[in-house]
Parts: structure tokens; C-alpha cells; sequence
């Protein structure tokens, strides 16, 4: 195993303990998302109903189902496993897996924000959409989106979720005109989970596999940020969770030293094989 990895995993377990660790029941699922109020006035009305592709089955993928993937759920494995091939990231199933462990405890319409206690969530996507609003393309669902807080497979902060792909296909992007509860679809969920893996693997220095759930907590504690306590924090929490899932980031034959998406296909292919396509009236 990577020395750092020891390391930081070694100092984790020392403090939080990994032997009690339980796996959190699936209560919900892409068919009964929660109850979600969008904010009233002009422009912020109902979205259209949209149902994508259910969930992938194993006769959908080539890749291995069985083989170091601890506890996660067989109906999601399929899923992971066409992220990586439609992304063309070798390894980055259980990568995702594990993400998504942390993220959701793989509950597809996981929500963060719409609850008492996590008013945090909800001031991350209002900061996240006023200050980004103004060099992006418009959200036709915009306000709901900075009311909407965080949620779905991979705990995607809603204004972001609907901006994916903007950097590489600017107002081409194929969810600004989406409702923030498209995240709950595990598909469109896991098109924004695949991009952003591809971003922080292209413009950041990833040096190991927990690298890139740094990334995926602030692309800045690969920078500046970069030796802190936030840094080791947010790896520490993510070696836990591989164990607690059983999950072994260090099995080569499943997962590399260090990802690579040199042959990332683009946004819009990655969009067409994972969602397929939303409604004329999204598009």
C-alpha cells in the first residue's frame, strides 16, 4: 500500500475506530423522491415530470460485478461500472462506489439541505449560485436550484449538478434547463459524478486515489490547500470508508495507483451513454 496512505489511514483509525462500522439501510429509491418545496415567484414553476433509463443490469456492462466490492449494493454495481466505461476511466467504479458510500449511503434520492439542522447545505448552493451565476449560462430552474441544497448517489450540490459541462461545452450544456430534482435520477446523477471526476483528474495534481475525494470536497485542498488539516481530514474519512464498505483501493487488478482520463470521449458521449436524452422541451 501507498505510504501515505498508511499514514493518513493509520492516524484515522487511531482516532475514529473502524470495527463498529455499520452500512446504513437504502430506505429510498429513484421512484419516490422526497418531498422537495421549490421557492414561489415569477419564472419558478412546476418542472416537467422527466424518467430516464432505470438502472443498468449487469447484461448492460463488461466489466467484472463481483470482485472487490466490499458491500455495495448489486443493483448499483452495473451502474458504477458503465460510469467507468462510458468516462473511459479504468478504475473508477469502486472509486465512485466508495463516493457514493460517503455521499448518500447509497440512497439514490439522498437530500441534504431540506431538513432541520442542515441549513448549511442550503447556504452552500445559494453562495453556489450567486456567485457563479453571472459567468455561467442561465439555469431555467436557478432559484430552485440555490433553494435546493445537495443531494442524489454522489451528494451534488444542485446549482453545480446543473452547470456540469459547461467548461468543456459551455451553453451546450445538457442540464441548464433541468430542475434540481433531476439528481435524484441515478443516471443524470452519475453523468455529473463522471464529469467532475474527469475535471479534477485533468486540472488538479491527483497523487493517489484519496486524492480525489479531496477534489471532490474542495478542488482547492489540492492547491493552496494542499497538507492541511482539511486535506488529511477528508482523506482520513475516505480511507474509513473503503473498509467500512470492503472495498481495497490498493487491489491493482480492480483499481490503479492513479487514475487516468486521457481518453475521456467529451461531455455530451458521456451525457448520450449514461442518461441517454431529456425531454424536447429540457433539451
Amino acid at each position: 500500500m501507498n505510504r501515505g496512505i498508511w499514514v493518513t489511514l493509520g492516524t484515522a483509525l487511531g482516532v475514529a475506530g473502524v470495527g463498529g462500522a455499520l452500512l446504513y439501510s437504502r430506505r429510498a429509491s429513484a421512484a419516490s423522491p422526497p418531498t422537495f418545496t421549490p421557492p414561489s415567484g415569477p419564472g419558478t414553476g412546476p418542472a416537467p415530470a422527466i424518467e430516464l433509463a432505470p438502472l443498468p443490469k449487469a447484461a448492460h456492462v463488461k466489466g467484472d460485478l463481483s470482485s472487490n466490492w466490499g458491500e455495495t449494493p448489486v443493483d448499483l454495481r452495473p451502474l458504477f461500472v458503465l460510469m467507468e466505461e462510458v468516462a473511459r476511466i479504468p478504475g473508477s467504479a469502486r472509486v465512485f462506489a466508495t463516493i457514493s458510500y460517503r455521499e448518500s449511503r447509497f440512497v439514490t434520492t439522498a437530500h441534504n439541505g431540506n431538513a432541520t439542522g442542515e441549513q448549511d447545505e442550503r447556504d452552500g448552493s445559494r453562495l453556489a449560485y450567486d456567485n457563479n451565476k453571472a459567468k455561467n449560462p442561465p439555469l431555467r430552474y436557478g432559484e430552485q436550484a440555490a433553494e435546493f441544497g445537495s443531494g442524489g448517489l454522489f451528494g451534488a450540490l444542485a446549482p453545480y449538478f446543473l452547470w456540469t459541462g459547461v467548461p468543456e461545452v459551455g451553453s451546450r450544456a445538457p442540464l441548464l434547463n433541468a430542475p434540481p430534482e433531476l439528481v435524484f435520477q441515478p443516471r443524470a446523477a452519475a453523468f455529473g459524478a463522471a464529469v467532475y471526476m474527469q475535471r479534477i483528474l485533468r486540472n488538479y495534481r491527483v497523487d493517489d486515489i484519496a486524492d480525489i475525494k479531496v477534489g471532490w470536497a474542495n478542488p482547492s485542498l489540492l492547491g493552496s490547500g494542499r497538507g492541511g488539516t482539511k486535506y488529511h481530514d477528508v482523506r482520513a474519512r475516505f480511507l474509513i470508508d473503503a473498509v467500512a464498505l470492503g472495498i481495497e483501493l490498493t487491489d491493482a487488478t480492480t483499481i490503479p495507483p492513479k487514475l487516468d482520463a486521457s481518453a475521456w470521449p467529451g461531455v455530451p458521449a458521456v451525457f448520450a451513454g449514461l442518461a441517454g436524452a431529456l425531454p424536447k422541451e429540457l433539451a
